[in-house]
């Protein structure tokens, strides 16, 4: 334990002296936060920019409408679908100009103003278009999904006022009609409603998951990385002659898990004291996360199984090969199960109760990410919870006994890349 001990302590603090440390502890959840900030924040910004339309149809009151309901803002109590679409979600602010002519000279000039950009583009709705309600929004651009939507919105809402005003109905009846219906999202937990739900809770879920999954790799890896530079320098030859493979590579493993510990620590501080009030916007929209105590408990539990999983068979794989070239070939295979878990992101989270998210998060490759996003969005049985911590342990001792047959063999051999059968060769010997 001494010996393990001493190498654990050079390996942490030769990381944690490093500026990539501080830098990583910095950037890493800032760029988290970025990812989903920034955007809101330049989708935001968008809403200063005037989209210049015209819409062309025979129908001079549906374009008028239409372009009513994309020009005037918004009222708290009565807005409508279309104006909260068109004024808030896709940030765009328009100037709409009704054109009844729909000749194809008029389509030839309106398409030559787009292409001089003296408008963004232009509806073209002649009266056949009308009948089979298929509008077509012409611009330079195809791309720009926002004022599509919001268009399209628009026109939807009034074809049904047309059609309800047909039937009698009143502008304020068809305004009641058409208005949002909002559905807030509560959480049911032990027997009490609570507001612990919703966009927040799915938004943290998927900001913890993202870091837990960028940690492990980061500081599993990083054990590969180490393993193979200090076989490559010969350095494990003086370190034998002092230790035994087993403590090399128990402290090697040691060290590089109290690194990232370190780093959880530090982001678990920061998300209890100023994470936890902090308010995002994100589509529009604003909600608190719903950072505590325990889910980053959660965080650095599942951290420290998962790496240790990982990083004996990092070590295994440093250890195993003889360049750099050949460990990133290596890699891709050793986090193949991680990546797996990341496309199962969605359908755990949305629906963690299902027989796919318990299946996939008793699988303990996959543990790690999909049983504590599970116990982020609703708190799966105690049973499911303890079964995967004793798959997932029993595992990592089978993977750290496997890996250090090889890892005791492989620091010392040099030249070409062995194969599967001489590596089964290194766990007899061993």
């Amino acid at each position: 334990m001494h010996n393990i001990f001493l190498f654990a302590r050079r390996e942490y603090l030769e990381t944690v002296r490093k500026k990539s440390f501080i830098v990583m502890t910095i950037l890493l959840p800032t760029l988290m936060f970025g990812f989903t900030v920034v955007p809101s924040m330049m989708m935001m910004r968008k809403s200063t920019e005037v989209q210049r339309i015209v819409i062309a149809t025979p129908d001079q009151q549906f374009g008028e409408e239409v372009r009513e309901r994309l020009t005037s803002p918004p009222d708290n109590k009565s807005a409508t679908k279309s104006q909260v679409r068109g004024d808030r979600t896709n940030g765009r602010s328009f100037d709409i100009q009704v054109d009844t002519n729909t000749s194809a000279e008029e389509e030839a000039a309106l398409t030559s103003k787009v292409d001089s950009h003296q408008i963004d583009g232009y509806v073209w709705s002649p009266a056949e278009a009308l009948a089979s309600r298929k509008l077509s929004y012409r611009s330079k651009s195809t791309s720009d999904f926002a004022t599509t939507g919001a268009l399209g919105g628009a026109a939807h809402d009034t074809f049904i006022s047309q059609a309800l005003r047909k039937h009698g109905a009143t502008s304020a009846e068809i305004e009641t009609a058409l208005r949002s219906v909002d559905v807030d999202t509560k959480k049911i937990d032990n027997g009490r409603v609570t507001d612990a739900g919703g966009v927040a809770l799915f938004f943290t879920a998927i900001l913890l998951m993202v870091l837990l999954y960028t940690t492990i790799i980061v500081y599993g890896m990083s054990v590969m990385r180490s393993v193979l530079e200090e076989k490559n320098s010969r350095i494990f030859e003086v370190l034998l002659s002092a230790a035994t493979a087993k403590q090399l590579m128990a402290g090697k493993i040691l060290g590089a898990g109290a690194v990232g510990l370190t780093q959880i620590g530090i982001w678990t501080v920061a998300a209890t004291t100023l994470g936890a009030g902090s308010v995002i916007s994100m589509g529009g929209e604003q909600f608190r996360l719903t950072l505590g105590m325990g889910n980053m408990i959660f965080f650095g539990l599942f951290f420290v199984l998962g790496f240790l999983l990982y990083a004996s068979i990092g070590a295994a794989v440093g250890s195993a090969v003889n360049s750099e070239q050949e460990a990133q070939q290596m890699q891709f295979l050793v986090l193949l199960p991680m990546m797996i878990s990341m496309f199962f992101i969605t359908p755990v989270a949305s629906q963690p109760h299902s027989t796919l998210a318990t299946v996939m998060s008793l699988i303990p490759f996959c543990t790690p990410l999909l049983m504590f996003i599970r116990i982020i969005v609703e708190r799966p049985p105690l049973w499911q919870i303890g079964l995967s911590l004793v798959l997932l342990t029993g595992t990592i001792y089978a993977m750290l006994s496997i890996c250090s047959r090889i890892y005791r063999v492989g620091i010392l051999m040099y030249g070409k890349r062995p194969t599967l059968p001489e590596i089964v060769k290194w766990m007899k010997y061993a």
